[in-house]
Order: C-alpha cells, then structure tokens, then sequence
C-alpha cells in the first residue's frame, strides 16, 4: 500500500474538487497532486529514494502535506521535527536518527550539518512521471516521542496502519467525505497529521489554521468560511468556555466538535454540548496507537476518567507488569494492538520506561481499567503514579479533586522526592485570585484519603505546555526546585 498513490487517485475523478487550504494557499485535487510528483522529482534529483529518511522542519501549511506526500509517494520515511524547537533539540533528533536529506521553508533551517532542500518555488519543476513506489508494510512515518525519559525515539507508522487508523476515523463518524474540516493542531503531531492525511485519503478538504491563535478568530473561522467539523485540544476548549456565554451555540453549524491530545472532564464536555457545538466527541488516542477510544454522548460520559468506548478495529487490555489480564473492574496497564497500532520503534534498540512494546502488544504508558458496561478509564500514567507511605497515588484523580475547587481555573500535581526516600504530592494551581493554601488543602482533605492530600500548593500564572497543548510536567519539578522554601 502506498497512502499517496490512493490520494493520488482524487486527482484524476475529481481534479477540481478542493483538497487542502491554509495560509493563503489553496489546493484542489489536480494542483496538489501535481505539486507532490514536483516535491517527489525534487527528492528523487537529491538521490532519496526507498527507505531513505527525509527529516521535516516545517510550519503548518499545505506544503507541509505536501511535504509528507512527497516522500510517501517515492516510498522513502518522513521525520517531521517541531520547526518551533530550540536548535540543541533538533540537532539531537538529526544525531539520533541521520536523516539523509532535510527539508524546510522559509521559517528556519535544519541545524546539524545535514544537507537540505527548500520546498518553494515548485513551478520550476517538472513533475515526477515514475508512478508511486509499490510498497508493503513499510514505513510512512516516525513519530517522535520522548516518553518518560527526555532521549527522543521515534514510533513507527507503516501505510497500513495509518490507513487502519484512517478506518476508525471513518467508522467513528469523526470524518466524512463532505466535510470541511479546520484543523488548528500541529502537523509535527500524530494528532494533526493523521486526521489531515485521512481527510485527504476520503476526498474532503482539509482547512489547516495556525496552532497559536485567540479563540474568538477560531469561532469566526468556523463561522465565516462554512466549516463542518473542528478538531482542537482541551486547552482550546477551556478558552472557548471562558468566553462570555451566548443566547446559542458559539458554533451552530458544525457537524461535529472534536477534542483529543488530553483529557477533558464531564462537565467541561457537557458545557461544550450546551454552548459551544452540539455534537462533541472526546477521543482518547496516543502516536503509537491512533484513535483508542471514545466519547461521543452522556452515555459514555459516566466519570472524570471515563476515555470511552473503544474504537473500530482497535483491541485493548488492562494487564498486570507481568503481562497477566487482569478482572474488570482492575486497574493496571493499559496495552493495545489493532491494524493502526504502532508494532515497532525507531532511533532506539528498545524503548525505555513506560512506554514500550512486549510480546505484539503497543503499551503506552497509561493506567486504566474497564467498567462492566465496557467503558474505558483512565487513571493516570504509569510515570505519573505517585509513591507514598508504600501507597500507589494517581495524579489524575487528586487534579479532579482539586479542579472542584471554585478557586481553582486548572491543576497539576506532580510527585517530589523527599529526605524520607519517599515522595511528596505537590500541586500546581492556575488560581482566579489570591490563594489561601490552607483552604484548598482542606477541601483535598475533605474529598481524598489523607496520604493523597497535596503537602505543598503553588500558584502559577500558567502551567508549562508543549506545543500540542499536553502539560509538561517534568518542567513542573524544574519550577519545584527553585522555589523558595523547597
């Protein structure tokens, strides 16, 4: 299977048919074809070939798709790097991975020596005539991920299990062939690439907008242009509801609202479906594993860590560190396999921590466990878990028990070691206004058992994110130890 070849296919059915828009470019099916064999002829004079690796440092715009088509349709492997990240930071990705060829935009350059081509001015080339690389069960795509550990791997997306993906999408009615769908994440993400490329593959028309915008131009966007289906982060989501309330849906026409890339609460996804948009969707999905589960309507949405039901194709246990299934109702592991799931790593011979393969089976690094009624809960990561007093304490659940808190706009809690080899619970809080310690250790007391309850509270003006929105919780310990009194 090769995804560009199917893409391909829309160019000669319905070459007028609008593909992609974004940053004042446009593509219908006919141009964007013809731009990707001008990318691919381009790739092919740089001696890329099958199997070569082609490292992306590009903002998000068509010709980031293009991009990814490009080396896709030559059969060579893309490497998408953060174009926002530091240079040490890329050159580390570049020295673990030895990307044959990079390729940029005007914004900024590949550091590390490497050699590298631009991806403008496409009209003085002429486009590739070799018809796609045939290939099977190779890879498209590796995902970079630093799971626990800070040393960048990178997670393997072959053509078949991205188009799985694409079919759990498709089944979970979270795309159609009519949509107009805006997508305001990051392409250098799973999250954003895989829906635009599964968009692309049914024949709708992808709508990229720039991840860092005021959500009141995301409303007159969706509003404005006819769009019918949105994905953004929890993040974007607390900001729209921060919006002075309406007399209707800020939204009215969507067809659907999508949030993924973190975890949003009942009330949050119920006040979403009463303000914002009335159909919302909060699917929980990982790099390695695509679309795991989701919530589409109150009767999944049963408690603050309910995930969902699982999606098409997709199988999942909760499993012991042995490997051992574990009864409903158990907590453990969270490991998964399925046609879109990730069967292998790159950059390292074996990945380290949490986040790991064993035995055929994807383990992301999550805690969770099933429900009788075959809902999915998730109660935090494995590196998140908090060891105290010889007890297991889940972040997750003491962030919810401090979110309940009228003071509190948004919270983090981390674990810190301390002189007893043990480690403290410590909470960081967004606040709507002073903050008095006490009182919000006292609402913990009244709501969790006592080892679970925040020794330390510290107010931050905000809470460190990376760029698809996720809280950083290593910077986190970082503030911890500089604060005074710590």
């Amino acid at each position: 299977m090769n995804l560009a070849a199917l893409i391909a296919r829309h160019a000669e059915s319905q070459p007028a048919r609008p593909a992609v828009q974004g940053g004042g470019e446009r593509y219908a099916c006919a141009a964007l074809d013809l731009d990707v064999r001008r990318l691919a002829r381009r790739l092919r004079s740089a001696g890329i070939g099958v199997g070569d690796l082609v490292a992306l440092r590009l903002r998000d715009t068509p010709a980031h798709l293009v991009a990814l088509l490009a080396i896709a349709r030559i059969g060579a492997i893309a490497l998408p790097m953060d174009w926002r990240g530091a240079p040490p930071e890329i050159g580390r990705i570049v020295e673990r991975f030895r990307p044959k060829l990079g390729l940029t935009d005007d914004a900024k350059p590949v550091p590390g020596g490497m050699a590298t081509t631009g991806v403008g001015d496409l009209a003085a080339t002429e486009p590739d005539e070799e018809r796609p690389a045939s290939l099977v069960d190779s890879p498209l795509v590796y995902g970079l991920t630093s799971g626990t550990t800070g040393v960048p791997k990178g997670i393997v997306t072959t053509h078949e299990e991205m188009f799985g993906r694409f079919v759990a999408f498709t089944i979970g009615r979270l795309i159609d062939r009519e949509d107009r769908f805006l997508v305001p994440l990051p392409l250098v993400f799973d999250a954003g690439r895989a829906i635009s490329l599964a968009l692309l593959t049914l024949g709708a028309e992808v709508r990229l907008f720039p991840p860092l915008f005021d959500v009141a131009e995301l409303v007159g966007a969706v509003n404005e242009s006819g769009v019918t289906a949105v994905i953004v982060t929890p993040k974007t989501s607390r900001a729209l509801l921060a919006l002075p309330p309406g007399k209707a849906h800020l939204m009215p026409g969507l067809r659907l609202y999508v949030s993924t890339a973190g975890k949003l609460q009942p009330e949050e996804r119920g006040a979403l479906r009463a303000r914002v948009a009335p159909r919302v969707t909060d699917y929980y999905g990982t790099t390695g594993g695509g679309p795991v589960a989701l919530i589409t309507g109150e009767e999944e949405d049963t408690s603050p860590t309910a995930a969902g039901r699982l999606a098409a194709g997709i199988e999942v246990e909760i499993v012991d560190e042995d490997g051992t299934v574990l009864p409903t109702g158990s907590a453990g592991r969270v490991r998964m396999r399925g046609p879109g799931v990730t069967r292998s790593f790159a950059g390292l011979a074996a990945a380290p921590g949490d986040e790991t393969i064993r035995d055929g089976w994807y383990y992301p690094g999550d805690i969770g466990r099933f429900a009788e009624d075959g809902i999915l809960h998730l109660t935090g990561r494995a590196a998140e878990m908090i060891k105290r007093g010889g007890l297991m304490i889940h972040a997750q659940e003491v962030e919810y028990v401090l979110s309940l808190h009228e003071a509190v706009v948004e919270a983090a809690v981390v674990g810190i070691p301390d002189d007893s080899q043990d480690e403290m619970v410590v909470a960081f809080i967004v606040a709507r206004g002073p903050v008095n310690e006490a009182q919000i250790i006292r609402h913990c007391r009244q709501n969790l058992a006592g080892y679970k309850v925040p020794q330390r509270i510290l107010a931050v003006s905000s809470l460190p994110r990376n760029t698809t929105g996720k809280i950083v919780k290593a910077a986190l310990r970082d503030i911890y130890r500089v604060e005074p009194g710590s």
